[in-house]
């Protein structure tokens, strides 16, 4: 389960955004706007907002069970301030998921084995929440009736990393260390799936990088254009 929401700052985040503050017996002051003339969002009810669209996704809710006004409710917010953040409950769960991910860590610089160890390892390091298997998990669980829903996550918290494995890859078939004609889509399939499956799917731990290297040791050993020096 997320770590409990810090207590919001007084007036912020409550739900009551556009209430006088307690023990007031005027009109609220006029929030902050900006530069467009919009009110200004206040991070810590976005903040709470997500960690209570992952709470009940992460205590068993699924994904058709949960509504924004659950969410709301649980963060102390106000339907409408859930509303003004995100359009739809599809939008507020990619948004909760995609605030799980870490920074891809560049690699250049490194042999294209480093490299794409290091990606496949990080995919283990990022696994390592076990929450985030959970909520994974869930998310492909929905997959056969709603495909988009897992389409919109890959292209939003996914793309990133996919970006950096595509790289490395083409950046070996230039240097030509890949055969040519190799089919980068599919090798990214190749060096992510056996990670995912092990971490998301069985829900088994993967304790070093030995894994990852096993993983990238067998994509290159078909791939590769010629032997690997020794």
């Amino acid at each position: 389960m997320p770590p409990p929401v810090p207590p919001l700052p007084p007036g912020t985040g409550t739900g009551t955004e556009d209430a006088p503050p307690a023990g007031s017996t005027g009109p609220a002051p006029p929030a902050p706007r900006t530069a467009r003339g919009g009110r200004r969002r206040d991070p810590a009810a976005d903040r709470a907002i997500l960690e209570s669209a992952l709470g009940l996704l992460g205590d068993g809710c699924s994904y058709g069970a949960l509504s924004m006004d659950l969410v709301a409710q649980r963060a102390g917010v106000a339907r409408a301030t859930v509303y003004r953040r995100w359009r739809n409950k599809e939008e507020l769960v990619l948004a909760a998921l995609s605030s799980l991910d870490v920074p891809v860590t560049p690699s250049q610089g490194l042999p294209l084995r480093d490299r794409l160890v290091d990606l496949v390892d990080q995919i283990r390091h990022r696994g390592q929440d076990t929450n985030l298997h959970r909520l994974l998990a869930g998310l492909l669980g929905e997959a056969v009736h709603r495909p988009q829903l897992v389409e919109r996550y890959e292209d939003t918290a996914v793309a990133a990393r996919r970006d950096a494995m595509r790289q490395v890859l083409r950046d070996g078939l230039d240097s030509g260390e890949l055969r040519p004609g190799l089919d980068v889509d599919q090798a990214i399939e190749l060096l992510t799936g056996p990670m995912l499956a092990r971490l998301i799917l069985r829900q088994r731990p993967v304790e070093s990088a030995a894994f990852a290297e096993a993983i990238v040791d067998t994509f290159l050993d078909g791939t590769r254009s010629r032997p690997a020096p020794r």
